[in-house]
């Protein structure tokens, strides 16, 4: 099993990235989350998932565990193949998709190629209860489209000031369990969630 790769990337496509690790080139088939990170002649570490379908063997790769993990709840739908799931990573945030599915918004979803209406139904009815019971519900800390990019934009604040995206995500999970609610300005989100990490 394949759990990680770290290598230069030598090409930077649509749907993924080819890595040039140990003398052997891989490519995977990326989230957003990647192709936020990837840049064409640098390192990068991402985490991968090896699937075998009829159209044989692929890889497929993550910015985080999270990522990862929403993934592989994806793929529990009937009708939903790594392929479809990856695209959906890619098409959407990965708070978007939480909050999406949380909601019961089908629309969001069926903006994705290959999504239709069925399909964007069964996704939010199969996986709301997977998402809280996997505690993914609470990476995304919204339940409106609003929140969510308050959400990411304290992301991407903390990973600029050296944080991992997972160390973000955690504090924000902190910050959610002790009020329903995030805080409406991106700013005060930020505070607490610097607060958590210097308390922990």
């Amino acid at each position: 099993m394949i759990y990680s790769l770290e290598g230069k990337i030598s090409r930077i496509d649509g749907e993924g990235i080819a890595i040039e690790a140990g003398g052997i080139g891989f490519y995977l088939m990326c989230s957003r989350g990647v192709f936020r990170e990837a840049e064409e002649g640098s390192a990068i570490r991402i985490l991968a998932s090896l699937q075998v379908s009829d159209a044989g063997p692929a890889l497929f790769g993550f910015i985080d565990e999270e990522e990862r993990s929403l993934f592989n709840l994806l793929l529990k739908v009937r009708g939903v193949g790594s392929r479809l799931a990856i695209t959906i990573l890619r098409n959407l945030e990965f708070s978007h998709v939480i909050t999406a599915i949380s909601a019961d918004d089908a629309v969001t979803l069926c903006q994705v190629p290959g999504v239709g209406k069925k399909t964007a139904e069964r996704l939010c009815f199969e996986l709301k209860q997977g998402l809280e019971r996997s505690g993914l519900q609470n990476f995304a800390g919204c339940d409106s489209r609003e929140t969510a990019d308050v959400v990411q934009f304290v992301i991407d604040a903390m990973e600029s000031l050296g944080f991992t995206r997972t160390e973000a995500r955690s504090a924000i999970t902190r910050v959610t369990e002790e009020s329903p609610t995030l805080p409406e300005s991106p700013e005060e989100l930020l505070r607490k969630a610097l607060d958590k990490i210097r308390r922990n």
